[in-house]
């Protein structure tokens, strides 16, 4: 028996979809009965969100069990005989850095595989952080006189995938206008530079 572990995308984006498949074969010379295999997702990944099985010509049957972060089976496969396993899984929004993932096959008690060190094999991704943000700034006022206040509401939003991290947005005030007070909120953010009469400010967020 061996398997193969293959990812479909070595650079997936936090926040969006992955497709693994799983080919499971069996050299022979006699038929595999009852075999096993199991995938459990790393840290990192979320939900299973489909399973597709392809067999090979000869009569093979599969079979599966999966939970939110793994996928376990048994198949019985003739000599020369395979089955191909294919797994949509979610990368989570804060996903980051390298996605180590491992896939074994076993055979049940009794019976010898004459290579057993192809009954594993680990497939490794590298999450790519995506995020799209849109900033949008609107005045309480189109126009003004000495000495009176205007707010400006400065609006960022991440439509994703991923999460947004150590973003900066900084505004720069125009002559003639010096600050007040600033305050954030969504997400996690922290203000610098805020300070009365300051002309600039620099807002981290996290994410909206």
């Amino acid at each position: 028996m061996s398997i193969v572990k293959t990812a479909g995308n070595l650079t997936p984006s936090a926040g969006g979809t992955l497709t693994y498949s799983l080919v499971i074969s069996n050299a022979g010379p006699s038929t595999a009965t009852g075999a096993s295999f199991a995938d459990n997702l790393p840290a990192g990944l979320g939900t299973i969100t489909n399973v597709v099985t392809q067999v090979s010509a000869l009569a093979t049957t599969a079979s599966f069990v999966t939970s939110t972060s793994s996928l376990v089976g048994s198949v019985t496969i003739p000599s020369g005989g395979g089955v191909t396993v294919t797994l949509q899984v979610s990368v989570l929004g804060s996903a980051s850095g390298v996605l180590t993932n491992t896939a074994t096959v076993s055979l049940p008690t009794g019976t010898t595989d004459p290579v057993p060190g192809n009954n594993t094999s680990t497939a490794t991704v590298t999450v790519a952080l995506v995020a799209d943000l849109t900033l949008t700034k609107v005045a309480s006022s189109t126009s003004g006189t000495q000495g009176q206040t205007i707010s400006y509401t400065v609006t960022l939003v991440n439509l994703g995938p991923s999460v947004a991290s150590n973003v900066t947005l900084t505004d720069i005030l125009s002559a003639g206008l010096s600050l007040i007070s600033a305050s954030g909120n969504n997400g996690t953010a922290s203000i610098a530079g805020a300070s009365v009469g300051a002309t600039t400010a620099s807002l981290q967020v996290g994410r909206h």
